[in-house]
């Protein structure tokens, strides 16, 4: 079984998550009660990049906030699976104001 350690998993994540928030903080000036849960599906190649990253589900009535935070995803770093292959991910990120 490839794995990233769990919590060096969510350290990587809570480091990035200021571009999660600029995600929603955009479509927020438009709509300000916009809330909800995206769902991203990532995998984490060999070298810890993110090789690529999907909206798995959007319940926010604005989808460019998902396509936004894939495209963020993209671009995090984790450390390398321990056997060298690549890990699948399903992350959820709650989006609410305030």
């Amino acid at each position: 079984l490839h794995r990233v350690d769990r919590r060096q998993r969510q350290m990587c994540i809570r480091d990035s998550i200021n571009e999660v928030r600029y995600c929603y903080s955009k479509s927020l000036v438009k709509d300000p009660k916009l809330a909800g849960r995206v769902s991203i599906e990532f995998v984490i190649g060999a070298a810890g990049k993110v090789t690529s990253s999907s909206v798995h589900k959007n319940t926010l009535d604005d989808a460019s906030v998902g396509k936004c935070i894939a495209k963020a995803v993209r671009r995090w770093k984790f450390p390398k699976p321990s056997d060298g292959g690549t890990v699948s991910v399903s992350y959820p990120f709650v989006l609410e104001p305030g």
